[in-house]
């Protein structure tokens, strides 16, 4: 088989050689990487009778040998052979056990729906009626990729069976209710946990890309801004750098755009712990957890460590504390990943238990500890709920490990388990569905990712009531917190990674004319109004990674300001976003101001890898 060659015959698995090559991987492994996927039971055998010394160099040659046109059908040929099983038997049965469980679950959501337990009593095949139900129903869901208790369904790529697919979707967001306006002399100031997160962007472009519908909760405006780039100057000699820009709005409205910018600080060693879910329902998307976990391993050099623990039905240590030698070291643990097979339900727990009591054993503080988890988040055993998972989490980061989360899957994602995981271990999330976003969420933010530089960072903007009238926060709905909130350091927020960036847009309204007395005219509320010119001052706290207690920066927002392309593009990103939503918060400038960004075609100004990102928004808006 000449396998470069099949690899150019499309331009995906192009894409794929070319990545791989990107992280310094040597040509042979580029090709075997983007010609077989780690997961398949057929992989595992394969790889077993190689052994775990030169996977890819093995695998390499013994494809090179083979007739078949493809790797795959190489991989099932040998599989057959050394079980015996007729290829047509296996084919037929692959073949009816998706027709049957389609045109079972078509026909009970169309009668008010059922269980697949349900779908599965209704047309089990005879010949497992030997088998009893539950049995019968993991063989059937296995086949299927699903795990034993059928919640996780393995449908193929996201154009076969869509509305199966799309009936069928148990993903979970945390609700989002938008936030009125607020007046400045009844709430002076506005306090919030400040992020860098960029999940739900990552969300949003796969929901495009599968021509999914775009949901209320699946949009959290902060996170669709912090995923783009932004022209802001990155500390030196601090640890954050707070910008400010005005965008000046219709009549009395202006927009406050406010970066925080934190440090770039890269410590020499890293211990990286790779918590890898490897139940039924990460099927769906092994090709992209496979390129995050290569491009992961090719971020390690000499004297790193990295762990590696899968978990599905129960969790495995695979890797314990495996130091790096040299380049050579990253491609062995690449066809170690291949002998591992995606089956059984999610006990993630377990894994986060496991994960945890390695990276004690192997922290060090004065180098990079940290654990990764990959996951669809659909934890279906041991602790599963939000609440569970919270206490769970918080116990774990006593022990200064930290928590980052990459989240990858197809309807069944639990995004809401995700949130908490992240947020309260202290730790960075993102989502990964594509190549393009394992090579801008994973690649090009690996640092932000896995070294975090501050945790627990808030935000609080006071405004002047001499010149604001009123405001509202742009996003930010789940994120916001009591005044009181901002100087009690026993209140967590998020982190922040090495050079990561959060985030906020404010909508002001202005006085009509300079406020110079007060507003009330009630015997026991009168007001003295500042002589200030300063329209606010935006205040940032945050702890040390290892610290307790907080330290508190500040940056004064001036009437002078001006605005700069950023501002101009956290603004275009807020009305897509409300688009998106569906809601009604957009005003006539807003949608003149987005029509005109699209039709002129001015959008496509940004520079950098904003273009691309947001050509892809436009395209999907336009056909709406």
């Amino acid at each position: 088989m000449d396998l470069l060659k099949w690899i150019n015959n499309t331009q995906y698995r192009r894409k794929k050689y070319n990545y791989y090559l990107s992280l310094g991987y040597s040509d042979k492994a580029a090709q075997v990487l983007s010609a077989v996927t780690y997961g398949d039971e057929k992989i595992v055998f394969l790889v077993e009778q190689f052994g775990k010394e030169s996977v890819i160099e093995n695998l390499y040659s013994w494809l090179q040998d083979r007739n078949e046109d493809t790797p795959e059908a190489a991989i099932s040929s040998y599989y057959r052979e050394k079980h015996h099983i007729a290829a047509f038997e296996e084919r037929e049965e692959r073949g009816f056990l998706s027709r049957l469980f389609q045109s079972k679950a078509k026909s009970s959501i169309s009668s008010g729906g059922a269980s697949l337990r349900g779908i599965y009593a209704a047309a089990a095949p005879s010949w497992t009626s030997h088998i009893s139900p539950p049995q019968a129903l993991s063989h059937t869901m296995k086949s299927l990729g699903a795990c034993d208790e059928g919640r996780s369904i393995r449908m193929g790529a996201p154009s076969e069976n869509y509305p199966l697919m799309e009936a069928l979707a148990t993903d979970a967001y945390e609700s989002i209710e938008e936030k009125s306006a607020k007046n400045v002399f009844t709430a002076p100031t506005s306090t919030f946990r400040m992020s860098t997160s960029s999940a739900s962007m990552g969300i949003v472009l796969n929901q495009v890309r599968t021509g999914r519908r775009v949901i209320m909760d699946q949009v959290r405006i902060e996170e669709v801004l912090n995923y783009f780039d932004y022209d802001v100057e990155i500390p030196t000699d601090a640890k954050f750098k707070i910008s400010t820009e005005l965008l000046e709005k219709q009549g009395n409205k202006k927009l406050l755009f406010i970066g925080a910018q934190a440090a770039n600080e890269i410590k020499e060693h890293q211990d990286i712990i790779l918590l890898l879910d490897t139940s039924g329902s990460m099927h769906s998307n092994n090709d992209v957890t496979q390129e995050a976990i290569g491009t992961i391993f090719s971020k390690l050099n000499a004297g790193d460590r990295v762990s590696l623990i899968t978990y599905s039905s129960e969790d495995h240590t695979v890797l314990d504390g495996y130091e790096i030698k040299g380049e050579q070291d990253k491609e062995d643990l690449m066809g170690i990943l291949l002998g591992i097979e995606i089956t059984g339900c999610t006990y993630g727990s377990a894994g986060i238990e496991t994960a945890y009591r390695i990276g004690e054993k192997y922290y060090q503080p004065d180098q990079n500890n940290q654990v990764i988890l990959i996951t669809d988040g659909d934890l279906n055993f041991g602790i599963t709920n939000k609440h569970g998972l919270q206490n769970l989490i918080e116990e774990k980061k006593k022990s200064c490990l930290f928590l980052s989360v990459i989240g990858t899957g197809l309807y069944n994602y639990k995004d809401d388990k995700l949130e908490v995981l992240s947020k309260h271990g202290n730790g960075t999330y993102c989502v990964v569905n594509s190549l393009e976003d394992v090579d801008e969420s994973v690649n090009r933010h690996y640092i932000a990712l896995t070294n975090i530089v501050a945790k627990d960072v808030k935000a609080q903007v006071e405004f002047n009531p001499r010149f604001v009238k009123a405001y509202r926060l742009l996003g930010y709905e789940n994120r916001q917190l009591n005044h009181e909130d901002f100087v009690d350091d026993t209140v967590i927020s998020e982190p922040y990674g090495s050079g990561g960036h959060g985030i906020a847009l404010y909508e002001l309204e202005m006085n009509d004319e300079e406020v110079t007395k007060a507003a009330s005219d009630l015997k026991y509320q009168t007001f003295v109004l500042t002589d200030s010119d300063e329209l606010g001052t935006v205040s940032i706290r945050y702890k040390e990674p290892l610290g307790d207690e907080s330290v508190l920066i500040e940056s004064v927002v001036s009437g002078t300001n001006h605005s700069t392309q950023n501002a101009e593009l956290a603004y275009f990103l807020y009305c897509l976003s409300e688009k998106f939503r569906g809601s009604d918060k957009l005003d006539e400038y807003d949608e003149q101001f987005l029509d005109e960004m699209i039709s002129s075609g001015k959008y496509k100004d940004f520079s950098g890898p904003n273009k691309e990102k947001l050509e892809m928004l436009v395209k999907v808006f336009s056909k709406e």
